[in-house]
């Protein structure tokens, strides 16, 4: 592996990095628009397969979250050893392959198979993505290019309701319609086939840029060298790792719940159709991506003037300063003032990922990044987008007994999670900021070395 010093490698924010970075955003919106649309046919599938809410919260959970998990370890490993392109570029194929086959399901276990399938091919992305702006950007400007990055994850949940809702309408009138190999398809079959596609034409885009040179902070790094680095340095920072882990996985367990079952709690609650909730969704969504890369901006202005520890403390201000939003976002009696709500509340639970990259690349040597993230998104994919869902389904269908109180059993979830967060996020204060000046010290006389 090659190690290149902070002044001989590519000069960061050029358009060459930022067209990186275009890349790699587009082909993350894809796999959230992959991703989420099944969120908003959740009633039709029900009603074709003959299926209960917590079987369903299976397919949007579980099915996709433990196969995700389970593969970004390796794809993580393979982020710090291949090259990062490739490793997107089959994971992208695979996905789409997936998402089409998810139009050919026509039971439980065969649309299960599919969406595993498809949590395969999207562990590819993030370990490699983040591997490569970190190596794209320097320090004061990487917060800012990896919120670019992570607005797509908003902008594919916009597109996802926006052209969702208008793909059902346009598919319900191609009910019944003869495909060649499938047969008749159900509408919602036809919506999964025409999001997987353009997958296809999409991983090409990967070979449009030059991967940056990896880059580490000094040659002398200990950590670097270390053969257990990754152990090495979950253990040199295992408090700050615990809360983190802890705080984000609380996090992702409100966002991944809300992404699954707000399209049906909208339907249920309020009595609206996808060709009507997608739209406002789809902007609420747009509304939240422009905040990432507002808070990124901040993060690294606060950043650059000293304060080491403003990835975990900007978060936890915003926490505190939406609860009001939280506590009461699944007791709107009108559905425009619970859309406001879910829009602003997306300002905490879309980021995290955001933050917790920045923290790594400041913290971890570059011959491990790839599998420290892809070991915190093993965490944050099993407890919040395999856990998150499920406990809702099964809230809804085991405790509360009654589908009309799914707006109880979300706002349960959201809130627990956003106080654990929160009191997560202020006891990890005193880790990070030490955590960052030893790191910055160990580079500092490495490169004296």
């Amino acid at each position: 592996m090659t190690v290149v010093t902070e002044k001989s490698a590519r000069k960061p924010g050029d358009a060459a990095a930022w067209w990186m970075v275009a890349v790699l955003f587009l082909i993350y919106v894809l796999a959230w628009l992959d991703r989420l649309v099944i969120s908003m046919l959740v009633e039709p599938i029900k009603a074709d397969m003959a299926l209960s809410d917590f079987q369903m919260s299976i397919i949007l959970g579980p099915a996709f979250a433990i196969s995700y998990a389970i593969f970004g370890l390796p794809l993580g490993w393979a982020a710090d050893r291949f090259s990062r392109r490739t490793v997107i570029f089959f994971g992208v194929l695979t996905w789409a392959f997936a998402t089409v086959a998810c139009g050919f399901a026509r039971t439980f276990e065969t649309l299960l198979l599919a969406r595993i399938v498809v949590g395969i091919g999207e562990a590819a992305l993030l370990p490699s993505a983040y591997s490569l702006i970190s190596d794209g950007f320097p320090r004061e400007k990487l917060t800012l290019a990896t919120s670019t990055f992570q607005m797509a994850g908003k902008v594919g949940s916009a597109t996802a309701f926006g052209l969702g809702g208008i793909a059902i309408a346009f598919a319900v009138g191609l009910k019944g319609v003869d495909l060649p190999i499938h047969g008749p398809a159900e509408p919602w079959q036809i919506v999964m086939m025409l999001v997987g596609l353009p997958g296809f034409l999409f991983a090409f885009m990967l070979f449009s840029f030059r991967e940056p040179l990896r880059r580490d902070l000094g040659r002398a790094d200990p950590q670097a060298r270390s053969v257990a680095a990754t152990t090495d340095f979950v253990r040199a920072n295992w408090q700050l790792v615990g809360l983190m882990l802890t705080a984000f996985s609380a996090l992702a367990i409100c966002g991944y719940s809300m992404t699954a079952w707000v399209p049906t709690f909208i339907g249920r609650e309020y009595g609206w159709e996808p060709v009507v909730y997608g739209p406002a969704l789809s902007l609420m969504n747009l509304l939240a991506a422009a905040s990432l890369v507002v808070n990124g901006k901040i993060v690294d202005t606060l950043f650059s003037r000293g304060m080491k520890d403003v990835h975990l403390r900007f978060y936890s201000w915003l926490i505190l300063a939406l609860t009001p939003a939280i506590l009461y976002m699944f007791f709107a009696p009108n559905p425009w003032v619970f859309l406001v709500l879910y829009g602003i509340v997306q300002f905490i639970t879309v980021p995290f990922m955001v933050y917790l990259s920045s923290v790594v690349a400041l913290l971890a040597p570059n011959a491990v990044r790839g599998q420290i993230i892809a070991f915190f998104m093993f965490v944050f994919t099993m407890l919040g987008m395999g856990a998150g869902p499920a406990v809702v389904g099964g809230l809804t269908d085991f405790v509360f007994a009654s589908e009309d109180r799914l707006g109880d059993s979300l706002a349960i979830v959201v809130i627990a999670g956003a106080g654990i967060a929160f009191a997560a996020l202020r006891l990890s204060l005193r880790y990070l900021g030490p955590a960052i000046i030893r790191r910055e010290a160990l580079a500092a006389d490495s490169v004296r070395g």
